[in-house]
């Protein structure tokens, strides 16, 4: 099910698409980037800016933000930040708006997490300001899928560069271990249940928030927006969200920004999931 393509033909393969933004994945371009010399990983980040920047003008694309997934724990005690600057100031030389973070966390204090959470992403948004860079948040486990907590933690940063991205498909909080294990089997086989339904990420969540209340209040703070799939149904409708609901409450919200399409359906190829969740997207906004 898994198909092989070059991160540098990202933009080469969203134009043919049909998208018009372009969100840019870290770990695809990492490699041993951040674990080289620093004078060396600042040569390679402009280079990388570089080359990725004539690939969106050659396909007539915008760069619309990075996603930051390899870092130090933001919901953890941080005295270094430094792995995430060199990203920010990529987004800044790509002209990309935002740059988006994770505040899972690495324990189950609560009261801890939130400030941590606050003192590190005010700390990420004093450095991204200057250079015109937002610092964005997603519901991406843990303590950051509860809207409410992630609310709180945005609504205490001292800076205007703060914002959501709200993803449709990650409020699940906490995982059951073994039916996670169940999960990667099926989604390893490609496999479907007995009712002709895909398994879905959502098959293992032990906890998790509600989904609609969470966009609602998530876009409030919103710079973008993630419209996840999870699987499909015969009708081509998601097996877990209701989108024609869900893209009510972003219209709702005024929002005004791109929609990124983002699926996992594991149990597809990753091009005709994309477009699946392209046409559900497009299907349920008119």
């Amino acid at each position: 099910m898994m198909r092989q393509s070059d991160p540098m033909d990202f933009a080469k393969i969203a134009s043919e698409l049909g998208f018009q933004g372009l969100e840019y994945l870290q770990m695809s371009y990492t490699g041993g980037l951040l674990r080289e010399k620093k004078e060396t990983s600042l040569n390679k980040m402009k280079n990388l800016a570089l080359n990725l920047n004539k690939k969106a003008d050659e396909y007539g694309m915008e760069n619309v933000l990075i996603m930051i997934d390899i870092g130090p724990d933001l919901g953890s005690i941080n005295d270094n930040l430094d792995d995430y600057h060199p990203w920010i100031d990529c987004a800044n030389e790509m002209k990309c708006h935002s740059v988006r973070v994770n505040l899972r966390g690495s324990d189950d204090d609560l009261s801890l997490w939130t400030q941590n959470s606050i003192k590190n992403l005010n700390k990420l948004c004093e450095y991204a300001k200057p250079l015109n860079v937002n610092i964005l948040v997603e519901n991406h486990g843990g303590f950051s899928s509860n809207a409410d907590y992630l609310v709180n933690v945005i609504k205490k940063i001292n800076y205007d560069n703060i914002g959501t991205l709200p993803d449709f498909g990650n409020f699940c909080i906490k995982h059951d271990p073994k039916k996670s294990t169940e999960m990667r089997k099926l989604f390893t086989q490609g496999s479907e249940e007995s009712s002709g339904r895909p398994p879905t990420i959502y098959d293992s969540c032990a906890e998790r928030f509600d989904m609609y209340d969470g966009i609602k209040k998530l876009m409030k703070y919103a710079k973008g927006v993630s419209a996840k799939t999870h699987g499909f149904d015969s009708d081509g409708n998601d097996v877990d969200i209701n989108y024609s609901k869900m893209l009510q409450i972003v219209k709702n919200s005024n929002y005004k920004g791109f929609i990124g399409v983002e699926s996992q359906d594991f149990t597809m190829d990753p091009i005709e999931a994309i477009q699946a969740s392209k046409k559900l997207l497009l299907n349920s906004y008119s």
